[in-house]
């Protein structure tokens, strides 16, 4: 790489509630503030089964028709998506990818795209990291999305995991409340809830994170390009 010419990064993710939107966005301001020609990129989840049940916020009956999914994603089944043309190319200098928790482990959508001919292209021979939204439980997730980068030939830079306020049963009433009605509530049953997606300080995580993981990338590069000239 030339000394003048900036580093680039392709942040792809996928997001139903558009949370994970929400951190991808300031994934990739924190990135281009640190000199980066920043791509953002999101799967859509297609899959005849289940397509048009992820696509509709508020949702009727959440409680009941999200399990649907449950046997299928703990198997660690993949499903119909489509890729957007910027999360195939292979010529990024660092990919971020962002995976909502679903059941412990990896979305069906992020984990199809990471089995696919369009992810080795963008992961082989590239240091990619992760950054997980979930109410609690994550380590799965990033367990899951760092095996099947690196199967694609990407070099692991750590991860982040973006959770929920408030306890197990707090969180996921309010979950819950705000996937049936698209907007928070402040109360449930008398209980005060708290809010139902990422904590206040999520952009400030984002940018502490993007500038563990843009030094080695960038420390990385310069040597490429030493060692070039």
């Amino acid at each position: 790489m030339a000394p003048d010419t900036h580093p680039t990064a392709l942040v792809v993710y996928y997001t139903f509630s558009q949370q994970t939107g929400r951190v991808a966005n300031a994934v990739s301001e924190a990135l281009a503030a640190n000199g980066y020609g920043v791509t953002t990129s999101a799967i859509e989840f297609t899959d005849s089964r289940w397509g048009k049940l992820f696509s509709e916020l508020p949702m009727r009956l959440p409680a009941l028709r999200i399990p649907t999914i449950l046997p299928a994603q703990r198997m660690r089944k993949t499903g119909e998506i489509r890729v957007p043309p910027e999360a195939e190319r292979g010529d990024y200098d660092l990919v971020v990818i962002g995976s909502p928790t679903w059941w412990l482990t990896t979305n069906m959508p992020i984990r199809s795209y990471l089995k696919s001919s369009a992810a080795e292209r963008a992961l082989s021979g590239k240091p990619f990291a992760a950054f997980s939204v979930s109410r609690r439980y994550w380590k799965g997730n990033m367990k899951d999305v760092r095996e099947l980068g690196e199967t694609d030939g990407g070099t692991w830079l750590g991860e982040t995991h973006f959770t929920a306020a408030g306890g197990q049963v707090t969180s996921m009433l309010s979950w819950l409340a705000y996937m049936k009605r698209g907007e928070p509530r402040a109360k449930i049953l008398g209980l005060n809830m708290p809010p139902p997606n990422l904590k206040p300080d999520f952009e400030q995580q984002a940018r502490s994170f993007v500038e563990r993981i843009a030094k080695p990338t960038a420390d990385r590069n310069a040597r490429t390009g030493a060692a070039g000239r």
